[in-house]
């Protein structure tokens, strides 16, 4: 007779039912879950599957996403920069054509035909090379720097201009992985942009409308603005005193006013009585700083609270003011902003207003500067020249920048004439008495005759080392022998070329028959004739090129009163880039220039050079990125098998146990059959 289980006990049925259809379902549901994992191949299908494990799974995924793009990113870098060194190679390929031609015509075999033949071959060189320059790709400009967006050289007037920006694009390669996938062009072609920058410190004056922002300060640091103690003491204790919050001053008026008005709201006697508001503190007269009107038998004095630095930054801490124009002996040290006026500069000789011509491009412009213009509308003048020109401000705040931004063409600054020295007060005219002679000539500065020894005797031959000759309208004549102490800078030249006129025979007076100076107006050296003479100033090359490099033997001859000759202007800024020494190349062969083809050649090999140090970087950075994309894919190799192993199904022990749950569900099923089937009668047998 059949037994009830020994592990039933006097229970109810209904219990009983439950209990095994209880068993059973687990067992269903279990056996669901690997059937599950076997149609699916995963062991988590669910976050309740294995919770930490499905937190696992979740980083890995994002890795692997993250991954993926870095690779994409990777892959695209990798193309853009191959673009970027294809292009440089024909670059190069190019510019060695241009090599080539200019050593080709240089020497015998050449004449004036031929090389008028090559100019032409020269400028499609130029054009090819502005082709390569807008290399693209994926819409990309590689060689525009971090302006993609257009393509970074356009032709601009008799040049060329550079419209790109930055160093490169930048984009997500890894962390801390920052190379470029483009490139400058400017860093493969050239600087495509050069700068006069002023050698005469502005030194601008106070205003009450000077922000503090644009003060260096006492100290050299700015002025960090707070609250300060002020004591006013009129004779009689206890001395009075507040605190004056600066915290949200804008300008120097703003300091001003509020440091005054908090003290006559303390003490309205404070102030001398002829100086109404404002009036009782002001600025110095020498415009540099802060001054104080104070009434006779009051004493001031500011001092900073605690670890501020606010009246020490304004020149005033501890500073006891009495009487009036009582002054702080710091210079708080204004510097140059877009808001300065020129009126308020106190450059050395001062500001003198007037017109500034600038040439460039083919171009001629002049700008009207007044004391009231700002050196923000003296920018916009320039820009409005249009003429591949802008005006900047020196990253110290001292002075000022004009920058010339066309590959080919030269730049320079002059004064408008009748005696106006506006250039030259703000240090911008390209060529001044303190021109260094090495800036001449596109930085080849000026080559004279000197040391030069007879080829026979081997000793040293004066007359091979005098340079040039000048001759007079009244058929006097002089000869120039400079020596490496003249030609340090324009006025050493033009010393040099007076004291050989005072020296000659018969004597030359200096400057009453003749004077050799910077020309008034256009830029370069002018001789003044004032003897008098029928004839005209002729210059004449006897040994080397100082003559020709000084622009004076394609000079200008004007009669009159005095009588001037006008040398050519060789001070004049070039920007140096692949672009102009073509562009030179080209005109030297247009002109049958024999020295221009080999200087231009000369610049060849810098350029050269340049590409080879560009190609070198891209190749560099391609490098890189090869290298990250292989620790790129085996991270993610790595990350992938981590992830399955926690993911994914072992399919032997998966169908293991589901062939377990198998016999488990069976055997349940015979359980509650038999166990259903069961009477009192079995149970008391």
């Amino acid at each position: 007779m059949s037994q009830i289980p020994s592990n039933l006990a006097r229970v109810p049925n209904l219990l009983s039912s439950q209990t095994l259809l209880g068993n059973v379902t687990r067992t269903s549901v279990e056996l669901l879950r690997v059937q599950t994992q076997l149609a699916t191949g995963k062991r988590l299908n669910a976050p309740s599957d294995d919770p930490l494990g499905a937190a696992l799974v979740n980083v890995l995924e994002s890795r692997l996403r993250t991954s993926e793009q870095r690779q994409r990113n990777l892959s695209h870098g990798a193309s853009a920069l191959s673009t970027v060194e294809q292009a440089l190679s024909d670059s190069t390929s190019l510019l060695l054509d241009a090599k080539r031609v200019a050593s080709e015509q240089v020497g015998v075999g050449s004449d004036s035909e031929t090389r008028a033949a090559q100019a032409v071959v020269v400028e499609s060189l130029i054009r090819e090379l502005t082709t390569l320059s807008a290399a693209q790709f994926a819409d990309l400009y590689v060689f525009a720097g971090s302006r993609t967006g257009e393509a970074p050289i356009e032709g601009f007037l008799d040049g060329y201009r550079y419209v790109g920006a930055g160093d490169g694009l930048v984009t997500d390669l890894g962390p801390g992985f920052d190379t470029p996938i483009t490139i400058g062009a400017d860093r493969a072609f050239g600087s495509l942009s050069t700068r006069i920058e002023s050698d005469v410190d502005l030194d601008p004056q106070l205003a009450r409308d000077t922000h503090l922002s644009a003060l260096r300060g006492a100290g050299g640091l700015g002025v960090r603005l707070g609250t300060v103690d002020v004591m006013i003491d009129d004779g009689t204790p206890p001395a009075q005193l507040i605190t004056v919050d600066l915290t949200d001053a804008e300008t120097v008026g703003d300091a001003l006013d509020r440091i005054e008005s908090d003290i006559r709201a303390a003490d309205p006697a404070a102030f001398d009585g002829g100086f109404v508001f404002p009036g009782g503190a002001e600025i110095n007269a020498s415009g540099t700083g802060i001054e104080f009107n104070v009434a006779a038998g009051y004493t001031i004095t500011i001092a900073d609270i605690g670890s501020g630095t606010t009246a020490g930054d304004l020149g005033l801490d501890g500073g006891a003011y009495a009487g009036v124009g009582a002054t702080g002996t710091a210079d708080l040290d204004a510097q140059v902003t877009a808001f300065t006026r020129l009126g308020d500069i106190n450059p050395a000789g001062g500001f003198s207003a007037g017109d500034i011509v600038i040439r460039n491009g083919g171009q001629v412009g002049t700008v009207s500067l007044g004391a009231g213009t700002t050196v923000g509308e003296f920018g916009r003048l320039v820009e409005e020249l249009n003429i591949g020109a802008r005006v900047e401000i020196s990253a110290d705040g001292t002075t000022l920048a004009i920058v010339n931004e066309l590959s080919g063409s030269r730049l320079s600054i002059e004064e408008s004439g009748g005696g106006t020295l506006t250039a030259t007060s703000l240090g911008l005219r390209t060529l001044d008495t303190t021109t260094a002679l090495t800036e001449f000539n596109d930085g080849r500065g000026v080559e004279i005759a000197d040391g030069v020894v007879d080829p026979t005797t081997g000793l040293a031959d004066p007359d091979r080392n005098v340079d040039f000759r000048v001759t007079l309208a009244d058929g006097r004549t002089f000869d120039v022998d400079l020596t490496p102490a003249d030609v340090a800078d324009v006025g050493s030249v033009l010393a040099a070329i007076n004291a050989a006129a005072g020296a000659a025979a018969p004597a030359i007076a200096v400057p009453g028959e003749f004077e050799a100076r910077l020309a008034d107006g256009a830029n370069g050296i002018s001789f003044l004739d004032n003897t008098g003479g029928a004839g005209s100033v002729t210059v004449e090359s006897l040994n080397g090129f100082a003559a020709e490099d000084l622009g004076l033997l394609d000079g200008v001859f004007a009669a009159g009163a005095p009588a001037v000759f006008a040398g050519e202007d060789r001070a004049k800024v070039r920007v140096d880039s692949v672009f102009s020494t073509l562009i030179d190349l080209k005109v030297a062969l247009e002109r049958n220039d024999e020295r221009g083809i080999t200087l231009a050649g000369d610049r060849l090999e810098t350029d050269l050079d340049r590409l080879a140090t560009t190609r070198a970087v891209v190749g560099g950075r391609i490098q890189r990125i090869d290298a990250a994309r292989a620790r790129e894919e085996d991270a993610n190799v790595l990350d992938a098998t981590v992830k399955s192993r926690i993911e994914d199904l072992d399919f032997a022990e998966g169908a293991s146990r589901f062939a377990l749950l198998q016999l488990v569900q069976q055997a349940g099923f015979a359980t509650v059959a038999q166990s259903q089937s069961l009477s009192l009668l079995n149970f008391l047998g």
